[in-house]
C-alpha cells in the first residue's frame, strides 16, 4: 500500500467512526435504546436514513444540510465532527505518533468529549470513566507516557480541578472535568500536561472575551469548558514538545 492511499483511508475511517460517534453522543444523552446498534433517523420526522444518506460529509453536502423527507434542517455538528476526526487521524499518522491505533482512540475519546460537553454541557461518567482506565492500562506501554509520569500528570490537575471546584461551589468547573483531568494527565504526562492546561485557558479566556463583546453570552452564562480542555490538548499533541524547546531556548539565552 502506497502511503498516500494509506492516509486516504485513513482520512476515510476517521470520518466513518466520527459519523459513528453522533450516535452514542446524541444517544446516550437522551438515554435512547440500541446506542451502539439503532438505526439512524431524522431526529425531526423519524425517518430511518438509507446508507446513501449516511455518508460522511458528502450526504450533508449532497442534501444542503436538510432531511430527504420533510426538510429539517442538519444540525451542523454532524459534518463538523465527522471533518474534523477524519483530518485528526489523518494528522496523527502524518506526526508519526506510536502506537497510532492507541493514539487514534485518543482521538476519538478527545473528540467525543468536545461535542458532548459542547452541545450538552456536560460528561458522562459511563463514558469517562472506562476511557480513564483505559489510558492508566496504556500507560505500561512502552512507547506511551510513563506510569508515574501519568499519574503525576493527572494527580496533579486532578488536584487544580478539585481546589477551583472546592473554591467557586461548582461555579467555575463541574466533576465531568475532573475526568477530563484525569484523562489529559494520563495520556500526556506532566510537562505536556502543564502546556495543555496554559492553552487551555488561554483558548478560553480569548473565546469567551469574543462571546462576552458580541453579546452572544453574558457573565452569568455557563460556557462548556471542555472543548477548550480538548483544543489544549490537541496543542500539546502535536506542537507540546517544540514550544517547550521554544521556550527554554528563549529563557536561556
Amino acid at each position: 500500500m502506497t502511503p498516500s492511499l494509506f492516509y486516504i483511508l485513513l482520512f476515510i475511517l476517521g470520518a466513518s467512526l466520527g459519523s459513528f460517534l453522533s450516535v452514542p453522543i446524541h444517544r446516550i444523552h437522551t438515554g435512547d435504546k440500541g446506542i451502539l446498534l439503532g438505526k439512524s433517523a431524522c431526529p425531526h420526522c423519524n425517518k430511518k436514513l438509507k446508507a446513501k444518506e449516511l455518508v460522511p460529509i458528502f450526504s450533508y453536502i449532497f442534501q444542503g444540510g436538510k432531511c430527504r423527507k420533510c426538510k429539517g434542517k442538519i444540525s451542523w455538528h454532524y459534518p463538523v465532527l465527522e471533518l474534523s476526526t477524519g483530518l485528526l487521524f489523518l494528522a496523527m499518522a502524518l506526526f508519526h505518533f506510536q502506537p497510532l491505533p492507541l493514539y487514534l482512540f485518543y482521538v476519538l475519546v478527545l473528540i467525543f468529549i468536545f461535542f458532548y460537553d459542547l452541545l450538552y454541557k456536560e460528561i458522562p461518567d459511563v463514558v469517562m470513566l472506562p476511557v480513564v482506565i483505559l489510558a492508566f492500562v496504556a500507560t505500561f506501554h512502552p512507547d506511551t507516557v510513563s506510569v508515574l509520569d501519568g499519574l503525576l500528570g493527572a494527580g496533579t490537575l486532578l488536584l487544580f480541578f478539585l481546589l477551583q471546584i472546592v473554591i467557586s461551589k461548582g461555579q467555575w468547573l463541574g466533576g465531568g472535568d475532573l475526568r477530563i483531568g484525569a484523562f489529559m494527565g494520563l495520556i500526556l504526562g506532566f510537562k505536556l500536561m502543564l502546556l495543555a492546561v496554559f492553552f487551555s485557558y488561554l483558548i478560553g479566556a480569548i473565546v469567551s472575551i469574543g462571546l462576552l463583546m458580541s453579546g452572544k453570552v453574558t457573565r452569568k452564562t455557563m460556557i462548556a469548558f471542555g472543548p477548550f480542555l480538548v483544543l489544549g490538548t490537541l496543542v500539546a499533541f502535536f506542537y507540546g514538545d517544540f514550544l517547550i524547546d521554544w521556550y527554554l531556548n528563549l529563557v536561556l539565552l
